[in-house]
């Protein structure tokens, strides 16, 4: 599977956005008011996403985590079901 993350993170209103690269189905969008509050704590560096060729799926898994531990919304992470991702 191949994403594409379009990160504008150095705007006065920071977005994100993962998609598949095929498809073009948007898998993940984070807008200015979920980002901030990540970027203020260092939870995303704006230069991790600069020259990250070849390291897309490694920060689509990072990104995925930190989604699920800021909306407290995957089950999985929440250890409901006993399985890890």
């Amino acid at each position: 599977m191949a994403y594409q993350i379009d990160a504008w993170l150095e705007r006065k209103d920071p977005e994100l956005r993962v998609t598949l690269r095929n498809t073009g189905v948007v898998l993940l969008h984070w807008h200015s008011a979920e980002l901030q509050p990540m970027l203020d704590a260092g939870l995303l560096n704006p230069e991790d996403f600069c020259s990250c060729q070849g390291k897309e799926k490694e920060l689509v898994r990072e990104l995925f985590l930190l989604a699920c531990m800021e909306e407290n919304g995957c089950k999985r992470c929440n250890g409901s079901d006993g399985k890890k991702h």
